[in-house]
């Protein structure tokens, strides 16, 4: 069994629909095209994956999640949910077989599968702790894992003038208002499912509620 980490941002209704998606239907997954990475799928041409092309890698489709080294990162809640104004789904993963653990090395030589080119990149993207799901499934959507808690980033809650920063940063507003509309759909969900336990991680850093 493993846990990892989806990070999405809260910042407007779609994206509360899209977390809704996710509980309800599953994790969205696509080919490596849809990526944000320049050199996603790049590799070095040699005589064991001469054969493999464009194609080939486009029958895989992906869903990148977060290892728990990711889940303090304030890179990760920066790029990923929205500057801290959105959340963190955590997910426990009893069948691991499709779970790869993401390779960071600046060499692009000897990656002689497709699966070993789809989980390689440069050493910039290392503090994204990645793992992917592989599959040659063409479902757009896989319930992967059991959820089993929803962090909510909490910028500048441990402020002084935090109330005076609530007042005048409209972002925020918006968020909190999003907020609390999730927590009340989770608290339903979490009445009639069960979906979550309350289990608060060691050395957490990132403020946070769950429902």
């Amino acid at each position: 069994m493993m846990k990892l980490y989806k990070f999405r941002p809260l910042a407007d209704c779609k994206d509360y629909k899209r977390i809704k998606e996710i509980i309800e239907e599953g994790f969205y997954c696509c080919d490596f095209l849809n990526f944000n990475d320049m050199n996603e799928g790049v590799f070095s041409i040699n005589i064991e994956n001469i054969d493999i092309g464009l194609l080939d890698k486009q029958k895989y489709k992906i869903c990148s999640f977060s290892g728990k080294n990711a889940l303090n990162s304030q890179l990760m809640w920066g790029h990923y949910a929205n500057a801290g104004m959105g959340v963190a789904i955590e997910i426990e993963v009893n069948d691991c077989k499709d779970i790869k653990e993401v390779t960071y090395n600046n060499s692009y030589e000897k990656l002689n599968s497709i699966e070993q080119i789809l989980t390689h990149k440069s050493k910039e993207w290392e503090y994204e702790n990645e793992f992917r799901y592989l599959t040659k499934n063409d479902c757009e959507r896989k319930k992967i894992g059991n959820i089993t808690k929803i962090y909510f980033g909490t910028p500048y809650k441990k402020l002084l003038n935090y109330h005076k920063i609530e007042k005048s940063h409209t972002k925020l507003k918006e968020y909190l208002k999003c907020k609390q509309e999730l927590k009340k759909y989770l608290k339903c969900k979490q009445e009639s499912k069960k979906i979550c336990k309350n289990q608060k991680p060691e050395k957490c850093t990132c403020d946070y509620e769950f429902t």
